[in-house]
């Protein structure tokens, strides 16, 4: 009777092993769904924070965009004002040249021209009593040496080779030792010519220097560093303007008597100088060409330091010894 009364239980509740698997389906689901969820949640969350970061940033790039059309416009306006102060320069400059062309102080105004020659070797080069200039230049620069630049000098600094007279001091061979344990990348160079321009800048031999550097066909770097640091100054080849006495006008006159370089006017005489200048009037009859052969040759030499201690020397392009 017990038998047959626990069957009848199970009968009367067999529909729960039909829901029971439902509602634990239901509950697992229920979680799955819950995780997903909370990954969902902190994914939007970023997305949001993303969102948010990127409107910021495209107002923040919005912003740099009309300051730099702002700048830009700011730019603009002083590059006008640049070109017209250049303008106004180039004028006052041009004024300044046809003076000089044709203008002497005051006291040779009063004075009869000096007498026209035909040599110009009677004129000497004075010693300079000024600073001087090369004192900008330190011995421990060696990057006025063809082939060393700020790392290069990094590495003879910490090997010992601290200035001219050291690396002067040193053979090629001496040099490529230390170079040679720095790597492939210094194995390669070749300093060979390195103590030689070193004993030429220990000796403040600076046109040698610069001769020397400029021997195989290439520029000065030597050069560039002083004209850089405003201790030479720059001229474009057989600019005769360089000549002190000679200015745009003055050239000009040269240029049409078939004077166009440093070594044309050189060779020609004062004599015929002076004519070329007196069949252009009276304007120029003040003009004193006494000193431009000298200068010109100094210049086609590149003797810059003889022809910047000589044009100390001359007043207004002329030799106040005569």
């Amino acid at each position: 009777m017990i038998t047959l009364s626990i069957f009848n239980d199970f009968c009367g509740c067999w529909w729960l092993w039909w829901i029971l698997p439902f509602l634990l389906g239901l509950a697992l689901g229920w979680a799955i769904w819950a995780h997903w969820r909370k990954k969902y949640d902190a994914l939007m969350d970023d997305y949001n924070s993303l969102k948010s970061k990127l409107k910021s940033t495209e107002d923040d790039l919005a912003a740099c965009s009309k300051r730099r059309t702002d700048l830009e416009n700011e730019i603009a306006l002083l590059k006008g004002r640049i070109r017209e102060k250049d303008s106004e320069i180039n004028r006052l400059n041009a004024d300044l040249a046809d003076k000089g062309d044709v203008a002497v102080s005051n006291i040779a105004a009063t004075e009869p021209a000096a007498p026209v020659v035909s040599s110009i070797a009677a004129d000497p080069v004075p010693q300079s009593t000024s600073t001087n200039k090369y004192a900008k230049l330190k011995s421990d620069n060696l990057q006025i040496i063809e082939g060393i630049g700020p790392k290069m000098e990094s590495v003879l600094h910490e090997n010992g080779i601290t200035s001219w007279a050291v690396l002067g001091g040193k053979t090629g061979a001496e040099v490529k030792s230390i170079l040679d344990k720095y790597g492939d990348k210094y194995r390669i160079i070749d300093p060979t010519e390195w103590p030689i321009q070193g004993k030429l800048a220990a000796d403040a031999n600076w046109d040698g220097l610069i001769a020397h550097q400029k021997s195989d066909g290439s520029d000065s770097k030597a050069e560039k560093v002083m004209v850089k640091m405003g201790i030479l100054k720059q001229w474009s080849k057989d600019d005769l303007k360089m000549v002190e006495g000679v200015g745009p006008k003055i050239e000009g006159l040269l240029h049409a008597a078939g004077i166009k370089t440093w070594k044309e006017l050189a060779e020609t005489s004062i004599t015929k100088i002076q004519g070329v200048l007196d069949a252009a009037g009276d304007r120029y009859k003040l003009a004193d060409p006494s000193t431009w052969p000298k200068q010109a040759e100094l210049a086609d030499a590149g003797k810059w330091d003889d022809l910047e201690e000589y044009q100390d020397f001359l007043q207004g392009g002329k030799n106040p010894t005569r």
